[in-house]
């Protein structure tokens, strides 16, 4: 009774100094779903989204022995560290790599440490037995955080002068690039995998300005897209994952696809001496 006790005490104390910064799990719409129900359907949505358009194909029917892979937390090799990145974000992100990969027949991935035993090893709570689990025949997977970046472009601007009044419409621009790595610690020799998302996200207004005596009156405000750090998240492990099948099962065809696609990045800027528009 004791010990249940302490662990409700360590997990009431974990949410407060550890909250969720990005929250992988949240439902906006329907709250009676199960977390695992969301996240198979978010995963589900970003397969349709950047699978579904590839040639290469992949065998269902594998008649080989099960794969066994373990999974660590993410680690972060960015010059500098998001926003929304903590130690538990290491761990979700982890845990929908793990979901992901469990979505492909012959893979049996798991965890090498939950977020909770994580809590109880720092508090020293934790007998650890599990590494001794984690033998030769397993294939262990440590994933890397390598780059983030989100920007907001300079807006795109067109107007229309009509001498009494005047109409302006703006299309305002965000960028969202996550490159992440995954190294495989293992007996076997395989390449590591890289994913490099960006998401692109534009929203356009307008706006009727009153010319009165060469003096504008009127307008409106531009507002920037959100940041959509939840979908670059879940299609960067979506790729990642099929490249990480690919890989294990020796699938020729899409490891190719892996090593020689080209990358799209974000976009630089030229310096201007301009005062920057900030109105996005």
């Amino acid at each position: 009774m004791k010990i249940k006790f302490n662990l409700a005490i360590l997990f009431t104390i974990a949410s407060v100094l550890f909250p969720f910064n990005l929250d992988l799990f949240a439902s906006e719409t329907n709250q009676k779903k199960s977390k695992i129900e969301l996240i198979e359907e978010d995963l589900k949505q970003s397969r349709n989204d950047i699978l579904s358009s590839r040639e290469y194909s992949l065998e269902k029917d594998l008649t080989s022995e099960e794969i066994n892979v373990v999974i660590r937390p993410y680690k972060l090799t960015a010059e500098q560290s998001p926003d929304w990145w903590s130690e538990k974000q290491a761990y979700d992100m982890s845990f929908l790599l793990v979901k992901a990969l469990n979505n492909y027949p012959g893979i049996n991935a798991s965890l090498e440490k939950t977020w909770e035993e994580r809590i109880l090893e720092k508090e020293n709570l934790l007998n650890n037995k599990k590494e001794s689990y984690i033998n030769e025949n397993r294939v262990i997977i440590t994933p890397f955080v390598e780059d983030f970046k989100f920007q907001v472009l300079t807006p795109k601007k067109r107007g229309i002068g009509l001498v009494v009044i005047s109409i302006n419409s703006k299309t305002c621009i965000n960028e969202t690039f996550l490159s992440t790595r995954y190294e495989f610690d293992s007996n076997i020799d395989i390449d590591d995998i890289e994913s490099k998302q960006l998401l692109v996200k534009k929203k356009s207004g307008s706006s009727l300005n009153a010319n009165l005596l060469f003096v504008g009156a009127g307008g409106g405000k531009f507002k920037a897209p959100e940041k959509p750090i939840k979908k670059v998240v879940y299609n960067s492990i979506t790729d990642s994952a099929e490249g990480l099948y690919c890989a294990l099962t020796n699938n020729g065809d899409c490891v190719k696809y892996y090593q020689e696609r080209e990358y799209q990045f974000p976009t630089v800027e030229k310096k201007r001496n301009k005062k920057k528009d900030k109105s996005c």
